[in-house]
């Protein structure tokens, strides 16, 4: 029963790393491209550039506001994965998971519940400056920010697992 806990526990970390690191991806290299794409090629939205950009962000905007729970629940699988670990892995690179993880947490926190009601409520009230301001900094915390952590994040899960077989 004990060597189960380990493999259940590396495969929890692998998945929900891939999902928030591919959501982040996918959304940034995907779907906010062809959204835009879209819009700006479609007849039915020829000339008139405001609804195009509407429509577009609409479409970013709700995907993002359901990946901030995607995000929600994989900074919660990767801190159970990373505790259940820590009685079966090299310590050091566990703990140093669990911090890196809490900071990817209050990071999907902070933009999730600061961040986006406050680009929201910018844009509902016509203020573009403010919207393009915060729309800057959200674009700016997910990729200098999230990403760099995730990939740091994926480096000490190998570190730990690779530690462990040398041992």
């Amino acid at each position: 029963m004990r060597p189960f806990i380990p493999i259940f526990a590396r495969a929890l970390h692998a998945v929900a790393l891939s999902l928030w690191l591919g959501g982040l991806v996918a959304i940034g290299a995907l779907v906010a491209p062809t959204a835009f794409h879209v819009t700006h090629t479609a007849p039915a939205f020829a000339g008139d550039l405001p609804l195009q950009n509407a429509i577009a962000g609409g479409v970013i905007g709700g995907s993002l506001h359901l990946f901030t729970f995607v995000c929600y629940g994989c900074g919660f699988l990767l801190l159970l994965a990373n505790a259940l670990l820590l009685r079966h892995t090299a310590r050091r690179w566990t703990l140093a998971a669990i911090v890196i993880t809490c900071l990817l947490l209050g990071t999907a926190l902070y933009l999730g519940l600061s961040l986006t009601p406050a680009i929201d409520t910018a844009q509902a009230h016509g203020d573009l400056a403010t919207f393009d301001r915060l729309h800057r900094l959200y674009e700016q915390i997910s990729s200098v920010v999230q990403m760099p952590l995730l990939l740091l994040l994926a480096v000490l899960g190998a570190l730990r697992d690779t530690s462990q077989r040398a041992m």
